[in-house]
């Protein structure tokens, strides 16, 4: 690409901030030598970032860029200076470092959207005993073997992927490929994911799939449009082709994990499953390509219910992390208030205040939840395709949907 003085400047910030908080930059595919450059420079001291940063800030209007490229523009750099503030130990309150970072005011969840949740629970699994222990048998039912997970996780994204290119017709480059890695990750004290999504550009993914946790045959075809189609892989490479390719726009060859770009992709990814399948697809697709026994299994209107009733977990876990991250609940007290509602186990919750003690991704835990509600708040709970479409092709604003 043509890139601009003024581009290689921008890029190289990030890439230098990345050298302290390692995994602040998700993805980079811009220039190959401008990377190497930053690779073999010293430690860029934080004060020195900070400067840099406000000459970016003072030249962009400098730049010629329309209005609303000077807007996104803006909004990432405030993001990067705000991190970069926080590197030099400027004390910022976690509110303010959230609007300043993502571009959304955070706020907690009224308490009384849960107190249904466990009854809702309890209709939904048809359960007059202990939820719990319910829903433990229920996991090790509905989980998939470790040599199978490969098979079914592919099969899911080729079922994601054929829908995908039937409802968004020529959005998919021939050259498009997703590279699925079986990773395991046994280890207490390390974070665990199920799946995560590297987006390797050139139109090209690589999605690390933990076979042994967490691998559950009606979480499959979620789990392919969230990560795959028409979710982050999709929306990487939507923006890699329309924006960064076709226009020339250097700051969508990277993604950082600290910024409002994420809270739209995570938005995104969340509610990707819906774009493609109504609540009744997801529920006879998953058990007849995905369960193993469907003998042993509830009925379509059950899953159906299920499914439903699961989207409220967003609405927990986001509760969950404001009381770790803004009110400071020790983790006993968080281990309390999640276990009382007699749906994850402790290893779960555990594992989730692992991720909110990790400098890096503390603040994106808050983004499933805010960046779907944000799109729904919008466009309703199943989008159109015009609409999800401008968000996987558009650089757009969490602000711009909270207008």
């Amino acid at each position: 690409m043509k890139l601009s003085e003024y581009g290689k400047k921008f890029l190289r910030l990030p890439l230098r901030i990345d050298k302290h908080n390692k995994g602040y930059v998700d993805f980079y595919i811009g220039p190959k030598k401008l990377r190497k450059i930053v690779d073999n420079e010293v430690l860029t001291p934080p004060n020195k970032l900070l400067i840099d940063c406000k000459a970016l800030q003072k030249d962009l209007f400098k730049q010629g860029y329309d209005k609303k490229r000077e807007r996104y523009l803006e909004k990432m750099l405030t993001a990067m200076r705000t991190s970069i503030e926080i590197l030099n130990g400027v004390e910022i309150p976690f509110k303010e470092q959230f609007l300043r970072l993502y571009d959304v005011a955070l706020r907690p969840i009224n308490e009384s959207e849960l107190e249904s949740l466990k009854e809702e629970y309890r209709e939904a699994y048809r359960s007059s005993g202990s939820l719990e222990e319910l829903l433990k048998d229920l996991r090790v039912r509905r989980t998939i073997p470790e040599g199978k997970v490969f098979g079914i996780f592919k099969k899911a994204l080729n079922i994601t992927r054929e829908r995908t290119k039937e409802v968004f017709v020529d959005l998919l480059p021939e050259s498009e490929h997703i590279n699925i890695e079986l990773v395991k990750n046994n280890s207490n004290n390390k974070i665990k994911w199920t799946y995560y999504n590297w987006y390797l550009g050139n139109f090209r993914s690589r999605i690390e799939v933990n076979p042994n946790y967490n691998m559950y045959w009606t979480l499959f075809l979620s789990a392919a449009t969230h990560e795959g189609y028409p979710g982050h892989h999709t929306e990487f490479i939507a923006k890699e082709q329309r924006l960064y390719r076709e226009l020339n726009q250097f700051e969508h060859s990277i993604l950082l994990l600290n910024s409002p770009k994420l809270i739209i992709s995570e938005g995104i990814a969340t509610i990707a499953v819906n774009m493609l399948f109504s609540y009744r697809d997801q529920a006879e697709i998953s058990l007849r390509e995905f369960c193993l026994d469907s003998s042993k299994e509830s009925s379509i209107e059950a899953l159906i219910a299920q499914s439903k009733v699961k989207v409220k977990l967003s609405l927990f876990w986001y509760n969950f992390a404001y009381r770790a991250l803004i009110d400071g609940w020790s983790e006993e007290k968080l281990i309390r208030y999640a276990t009382s509602f007699e749906i994850y186990s402790q290893e779960n919750i555990k594992n989730r205040i692992k991720i909110f003690l990790n400098s890096v991704q503390s603040t994106p835990t808050f983004s499933y939840n805010i960046g779907s509600r944000l799109i729904i708040n919008k466009y309703g709970e199943f989008p159109s395709i015009k609409n999800f479409r401008d968000l996987l092709i558009k650089p757009i604003l969490p602000s711009d949907l909270a207008l």
